[in-house]
């Protein structure tokens, strides 16, 4: 149950998209931007976060600051250790 009405305008999750519930008792309502499980889940995902961007969060693996599906297979890389 919400601990008031929508007084100003409805805001939604920054992780999940689906409103967010008002709540007015708490002083830092201005500023929230997620849900409190979706951001938890957030600080869980960071611990393996190499492995699921890719899933999760829609990453794209780069190389040289090139998606990996936009490299040619025939590219050659020329790697300069000076």
């Amino acid at each position: 149950m919400p601990s008031g009405e929508y007084e100003k305008e409805e805001r939604y999750c920054a992780i999940c998209k689906k409103k967010l519930r008002p709540l007015y008792k708490n002083k830092d309502w201005d500023s929230r931007k997620y849900h409190v499980t979706c951001f938890r889940d957030l600080l869980a995902d960071i611990k393996n976060f190499d492995t699921v961007a890719y899933t999760k969060y829609k990453y794209k693996k780069k190389v040289n600051g090139i998606p990996i599906e936009d490299i040619p297979p025939d590219h050659k890389f020329v790697l300069d250790f000076s």
